[in-house]
């Protein structure tokens, strides 16, 4: 009962179906403190873009209503009522996917994209569209959408592109949030928000037909959550479908095994950029506890250059050019125009030749976990930078020259399609989160969770709670 008395917004999602469910909360009353906590903070935050309160409200209704007319023992979906936030590049029926385009300001869906049918039918309720940079290519800011704030420090970045997903749950607007990871997407913002982010396995989460690219990509359905059994349990509900065997994934019920002794390689050794010494500090300081908690600890570091000489490749297409046409270039945001060009001209065979050099360098990259089961990073090199690290308004020239230098440990993992997890192990001296990320083999998720949670275990977070809002 203990657990029960203190549910409340700050919860994590498995505490609150289970509130829910038992009739110590309710779900109208969940979703009510996130709507009142959404009308005081987000007007500064700016982490939603819409918020859909009268329809969260009326389903918390009918999910209340559920738990009051099950028979005793009656199976209820897992999440029945707990809130989730949505990434505005998705689709959900009756609300705008903007892409914080301006030019999709008023692109409204007809009906909800399959991985949202996916999380419904888990009785999740969405609360609204979470905020993300123009087309995802840069830090949480738009001319359509604005400035999303950082609710550790308000003049800091939440990072990007689901920067608006990561402040909401940090700043306790939501249960949990959908991110895409795309380049570090949901890893990035989940470290800088003091959060739990996975991106799955290339190809994990799948609509089958029903939806996808036509090309091999870099971006993933991801999560970002207060827990760990939280991000298990979600990978759960995202990985099922009908194109999938039922039984494809477990992750949840895989958290009460000890991951046994790991072979684990630790590394500072950015990609690109620099690894900032108290960065490196609190790295080293979760080596230290993986070898206190008897695992085998090296330091090495992949060769990231394998890796990262695909990283100018069309990645994803077409992209933007499947809903900005060639005439309209000139009204996206300038580190955009370009991009918009290129993948307007690029062809067939241009992204074919690239997919097979992306598939060689992952085999060569990928031999550095023959003799290691995870790799320990830090998820980036450096805390959150000002909200003026990477501005909308950026020209294509500065944009580069900022991502060049930023130290992005998670970007390797979205070409290879490996899977990640950054956790919040550390805190830095200014008060901000530090993320560490651990790298596993492919379909290798239940090894990472299982670690994940010793860790936290070992060093828990969940007492704690953004200082400037």
């Amino acid at each position: 009962m203990s657990e029960l008395a203190q549910v409340d917004g700050w919860a994590d999602a498995n505490a609150q179906a289970h509130a829910i469910r038992t009739g110590h909360t309710t779900a109208v009353g969940l979703v009510q403190t996130y709507l009142d906590r959404i009308g005081e903070f987000d007007d500064t935050l700016r982490s939603y873009v819409t918020v859909a309160g009268e329809q969260a409200l009326a389903e918390a209704a009918a999910a209340d209503q559920r738990v009051r007319d099950a028979a005793p023992g009656e199976p209820l979906p897992a999440f029945l009522g707990v809130t989730l936030s949505l990434k505005d590049v998705i689709d959900v029926g009756g609300l705008a996917t903007t892409h914080s385009c301006k030019l999709l300001a008023d692109n409204v869906a007809d009906e909800d994209a399959p991985l949202v049918g996916r999380f419904r039918e888990a009785g999740f309720i969405v609360l609204g569209k979470t905020n993300v940079p123009e087309f995802c290519t840069s830090m949480t800011s738009s001319e359509l959408n604005g400035v999303c704030r950082n609710p550790w420090d308000l003049n800091q970045t939440p990072g990007g592109s689901s920067g608006g997903a990561a402040a909401a749950l940090a700043a306790g607007l939501c249960a949990v949030a959908h991110g895409t990871d795309g380049a570090g997407s949901v890893r990035v913002p989940a470290a800088y928000c003091g959060l739990v982010g996975v991106k799955p396995t290339r190809g994990l989460s799948t609509a089958g037909p029903e939806e996808g690219a036509a090309y091999f990509g870099a971006s993933e359905d991801g999560i970002m959550t207060r827990s760990v059994r939280d991000a298990a349990a979600l990978l759960d509900v995202m990985a099922r479908s009908r194109w999938a065997p039922v039984g494809v994934a477990h992750h949840l019920d895989g958290l009460g095994v000890e991951p046994g002794p790991l072979r684990v390689a630790v590394s500072v050794e950015a990609p690109m950029g620099v690894t900032e010494d108290e960065t490196a500090q609190a790295t080293h300081e979760v080596s230290e506890l993986l070898s206190s908690l008897g695992h085998a600890v090296q330091h090495a570091t992949p060769p990231w250059g394998t890796i990262l000489a695909v990283a100018d490749g069309p990645a994803w297409v077409p992209g933007l050019a499947a809903l900005v046409e060639l005439d309209d270039i000139e009204s996206l945001e300038p580190r955009n125009r370009p991009l918009g060009r290129r993948l307007h001209e690029l062809r067939v065979i241009d992204h074919a030749r690239w997919v097979e050099r992306a598939r060689a360098a992952t085999v060569e990259f990928c031999r550095f976990w023959d003799d290691i089961d995870v790799l320990v990073t830090p998820t980036c090199g450096i805390p959150a930078p000002s909200v003026d690290f990477a501005p909308w308004d950026q020209s294509p020239d500065e944009h580069l020259a900022t991502f060049m230098s930023f130290p992005n440990f998670a970007q390797p993992f979205n070409l290879s399609g490996q899977p990640a997890i950054s956790l919040p192990l550390a805190w830095h001296s200014s008060g901000l989160p530090i993320g560490i990320q651990l790298v596993g083999r492919h379909l290798e998720e239940s090894t990472l969770l299982a670690l994940a949670a010793q860790l936290d275990q070992a060093r828990p977070w969940a007492d704690r709670r953004p200082s400037a809002i």
